[in-house]
């Protein structure tokens, strides 16, 4: 499939940084959160997950941006399914360790939509797979590194948990897990979401969007 243009990222950036309806999420944080929702063990219908992208307002959405936006879909659908996903080239960490936590910073934004994707299916998987579970770990360690930019304070949180380090020695680390965890978390919410005995092994990838069914 062929990647969106330059041309039109930049078109479904500045319309949502401009003329979306408040609260809408950035062109980078629509990167996280699709990423999110197109590795849901259960495909999640438009209807549902559209919304978040635009604070609960979907009224008078462009035609042209809305096909823009299920072209970024099904890329990213092909990206975790079939070519490989990582991270947006721009998505980087910076050396000032509070500037990644800034609105408007990729990191930030990407980690934030990612959070707000990911809720849609986390909370089930955490409380009905085994604890003891290896897999267990490595999905709650993938969830807390993805969205540990999203939030300075909840960042701060899992920090002083920790022993002996800071938030400026600690972040480099994460960001790096969310490098290492990006190309294989699909993989890794599929063999999550068996092991909690609710889904057998026909999970299924998901498909692309067709906007007609919006």
């Amino acid at each position: 499939m062929q990647s969106l243009t330059n041309q039109q990222q930049q078109q479904l950036s500045s319309w949502l940084n401009d003329k979306a309806p408040n609260k809408t999420l950035s062109l980078h944080g629509v990167k996280g959160y699709l990423f999110a929702v197109i590795c849901s063990p259960d495909p999640i219908d438009v209807a549902i997950w559209l919304p978040t992208i635009f604070n609960g307002d979907t009224e008078n959405l462009p035609d042209e941006i809305t096909m823009i936006l299920a072209h970024l879909y099904n890329q990213i659908t092909e990206q975790v399914f079939e070519s490989g996903y990582c991270l947006p080239p721009i998505v980087e960490y910076s050396d000032m360790c509070d500037a990644n936590f800034l609105s408007g910073h990729p990191l930030h934004e990407w980690s934030f939509g990612f959070a707000c994707g990911v809720h849609f299916y986390s909370e089930k998987l955490l409380e009905t797979m085994p604890q003891d579970a290896e897999i267990s770990e490595s999905f709650a360690l993938a969830i807390m590194a993805m969205s540990f930019f999203a939030d300075k304070e909840m960042a701060q949180t899992v920090v002083n948990a920790q022993e002996q380090t800071t938030i400026n020695q600690f972040a480099p680390s994460m960001f790096q897990m969310i490098v290492d965890f990006a190309a294989e978390f699909a993989q890794l919410v599929e063999h999550t979401a068996l092991s909690t005995g609710l889904y057998d092994e026909d999970i299924a990838d998901d498909e692309e969007w067709d906007t007609s069914e919006f």
